[in-house]
């Protein structure tokens, strides 16, 4: 019998990409309005 929802870790992957996208979309608006990668640091 098949599955009909993704197991546990699928969704733990694909949430933890999403995570990360949405750091590094956060890090390079930062940089581009403010010019800092970390406030107050770089």
């Amino acid at each position: 019998m098949k599955k009909l929802q993704p197991d546990y870790w699928q969704n733990a992957e694909i949430t933890n990409g999403r995570m990360a996208m949405m750091g590094f979309l956060a890090v390079v608006v930062n940089y581009g309005l403010f010019g800092w990668i970390i406030p107050g640091i770089f």
